[in-house]
């Protein structure tokens, strides 16, 4: 019984250690940086963002919007900074928290690092009640 209490609390600690690990992450060498889970995912998706300061701090904000007649569960934003010769310096993931219905938006303020660009882009996504398109 011992055993399974002590393997349960790891199972719970290394979960929770996970899902604490969307921050940013520097890109560690050309080719090994995070790439979007969906291949052509963004063609149900218009993403619309720019540049801003939110506290004096760098963010990017803007709005996802979902251009699919299903609703788009655990959407997930890949944000990265650039270098001016358009080098990934460090890449984060971002939960946007609430689904997305059907021909609705999503609104988002993420805190990014300085950085001369930004490129953001859909990372992953789930369909509601259907497999997908």
């Amino acid at each position: 019984m011992k055993i399974i209490k002590v393997l349960v609390t790891s199972f719970l600690i290394g979960g929770f250690a996970g899902c604490a690990s969307s921050g940013i992450t520097p890109a560690t060498s050309p080719g090994h940086e995070l790439r979007p889970l969906v291949a052509g995912g963004n063609q149900y998706f218009v993403l619309n963002w720019q540049a801003a300061e939110l506290k004096g701090r760098p963010a990017v904000t803007g709005t996802l919007t979902n251009q699919y007649g299903a609703t788009a569960d655990r959407v997930q934003l890949l944000v990265e900074a650039l270098d001016d010769n358009g080098n990934v310096i460090s890449q984060k993931v971002v939960w946007l928290g609430d689904n997305i219905a059907p021909f609705d938006r999503a609104y988002f303020a993420i805190p990014v690092e300085k950085s001369p660009k930004y490129r953001v882009s859909v990372f992953a996504y789930d369909w509601r009640g259907r497999t997908g398109p």
